[in-house]
């Protein structure tokens, strides 16, 4: 009878027995967890790097993203294809030059996160001013000057407390991991958190993600717009400099990013079997393992912190100077303050708020039809191809012979 009584009581206490082991120590769920969330972790780490060491905490999602670079190194011939930088999560954000008119769509991370922090502070102001004034702003244009203080280069962010939180977290887990170890001699915990956050640092700080991030000449650009297009009520215009600032264009466009280096690459897939090591050596741990959660969630906050809170331009590397802004209850109206101020750049964003043309009269008829001359006349680029006829005239060009 002894069996029978042991198994019938093994039987009654067993889900008992198994719900109580897990929230006493959840080493199971523990292996599941550092696997989720990756996309998080790419995006803060977009966010902070730049400088020689990005500081950001060991999180749940390390494993997920270095297991998804992995794959990427045995799938893609050693990382041949490997982008560190995400594109932007903001859609359908615009670049337009004021010089040609070009208008392009662009999955740059810092321009996307440039446009989505300026239409945040809109939204502020705007509230603001409505609650104030009580008028409508159908479109604000704000103007920037890139700032030539030789203390900020461009493509190196200024450090805030964005990048900071990072620091803090370390030490905050560091800190958490070392209670068992004096309480009950048990060091494994901060073993594991001292090698995530290494491991975490060293991920974040690889030259590569800098060569991305500002994959574009540093030696100053022309003058751009940036804005989501018809029916956005805000748009960022950054004047241009010869000799001091990014190339935004080019950076746009992302065709300055270069391949990885065969450091990067081999870098990577050493991170990622570590951080395979790492989840095995957390699946096997029978204590302590609310430590392991603890600091797992600590790192979570401060990735998702990084990941999506709203920063100024220098944090972005791109430091700028507020001119002035320009506000009105039409969008005509603004746009032709802008091209009264700033000659070109009213007429380039004209298509884009108004793609079925804009019909104006009056003394608005004069001021645009002079404004499209200047924009139609050739420059130092030469003559447009629309505009031969007008500037040059068909008898000095020539009779066209097709190819034979």
């Amino acid at each position: 009878m002894a069996p029978l009584a042991s198994c019938i009581e093994n039987r009654d206490v067993g889900p008992v027995g198994f719900i109580s082991a897990q929230w006493t120590n959840p080493s199971d769920i523990l292996s599941v967890l550092l696997l989720l969330g990756p996309d998080m972790v790419k995006k803060a780490i977009a966010q902070l790097a730049g400088r020689t060491i990005t500081p950001i905490a060991f999180s749940f999602g390390w494993v997920g993203y270095a297991a998804k670079v992995l794959l990427s190194a045995f799938g893609r011939g050693l990382l041949d294809n490997l982008r560190l930088m995400p594109d932007t999560d903001l859609a359908g954000t615009l670049i337009i030059s004021a010089l040609s008119g070009q208008c392009m769509t662009t999955k740059n991370w810092i321009l996307g996160r440039l446009l989505r922090d300026e239409d945040d502070r809109f939204e502020r102001e705007r509230s603001l001013e409505q609650n104030r004034s009580g008028e409508w702003v159908a479109l604000s244009i704000t103007i920037y000057k890139w700032d030539d203080n030789p203390l900020l280069t461009p493509g190196v962010p200024k450090m805030d407390w964005v990048w900071y939180s990072g620091i803090v977290m370390i030490l905050v887990q560091l800190a958490v991991s070392a209670i068992p170890w004096i309480l009950r001699g048990d060091w494994g915990v901060f073993l594991i958190a001292s090698t995530g956050s290494l491991l975490a640092v060293t991920g974040a700080s690889l030259p590569q993600w800098r060569q991305e991030k500002w994959g574009c000449p540093k030696t100053g650009g022309a003058t751009i717009a940036l804005t989501q297009g018809n029916g956005n009520q805000n748009v960022t215009v950054i004047l241009g400099s010869r000799g001091f600032g990014l190339d935004l264009e080019t950076l746009a466009q992302g065709i300055d990013t270069g391949a990885p280096t065969v450091f990067t690459k081999v870098i990577s897939v050493i991170l990622a079997l570590c951080w395979v090591a790492l989840l095995i050596v957390v699946g096997g741990m029978k204590e302590n393992t609310w430590y392991i959660l603890g600091i797992g969630f600590l790192g979570s906050m401060q990735n998702l912190y990084a990941a999506g809170t709203a920063r100024h331009p220098s944090a972005l590397g791109i430091h700028l100077k507020r001119v002035e802004t320009i506000r009105a209850g039409k969008v005509a109206a603004a746009l032709k303050q802008l091209e009264e101020k700033y000659p070109l750049v009213g007429t380039s964003l004209a298509p884009i708020f108004f793609p079925g043309s804009l019909r104006v009269k009056g003394d608005d008829l004069k001021f645009w039809h002079s404004a499209l001359q200047a924009r139609m006349a050739p420059n130092k680029f030469g003559t447009r191809l629309d505009a031969i006829s007008t500037f040059v005239g068909i008898e000095s060009v020539g009779e066209y012979k097709a190819p034979a």
